[in-house]
């Protein structure tokens, strides 16, 4: 089930950016990162795909002022089962409409990023332009989808 992440889920949210770190750079002890995630969740911009016990597989953040998913990511027991595209469809389905939507992901080079690009892709998604490296020191693109 895809549904809002709630206040609840916080803590939930700061142990998946934990387990991604290595990817995304520095996130559960920043407090800039923190406060981010409050303000997704307190303005309606997040949303979490569960399972059937509840337990939270995946997140994705929107960013609606500036049509870009700003988050994504699933948990590690989870990869694999479609959370991720599941979650990017939704992305999508909120942001229709609004023009040309945005993703900062990996760049097609990095082994690492491989399985993100690839739900991207499958979403309709391309590359744009490069975008430099992330806080991990990784090469980034920024990918679109035209409506």
């Amino acid at each position: 089930m895809i549904r809002l992440v709630e206040p609840e889920d916080y803590g939930t949210w700061l142990e998946m950016a934990r387990e991604v770190e290595d990817l995304f750079g520095p996130m559960a002890d920043v407090r800039e990162f923190r406060e981010g995630i409050r303000q997704c969740i307190d303005s309606g911009c997040a949303y979490c795909m569960t399972d059937d016990r509840g337990d939270v597989m995946g997140i994705l953040a929107l960013d609606k002022e500036n049509n870009e998913i700003a988050w994504l990511a699933v948990r590690k027991e989870f990869r694999g089962n479609r959370v991720g595209e599941k979650l990017v469809r939704k992305a999508v389905e909120e942001m229709a409409g609004k023009g040309d939507i945005f993703v900062q992901t990996f760049a097609p080079v990095l082994e690492a990023g491989k399985p993100a690009r690839h739900i991207y892709e499958k979403c309709g998604f391309a590359d744009l332009k490069e975008a430099g490296k992330n806080p991990a020191g990784l090469d980034t693109v920024i990918m679109v989808r035209k409506p």
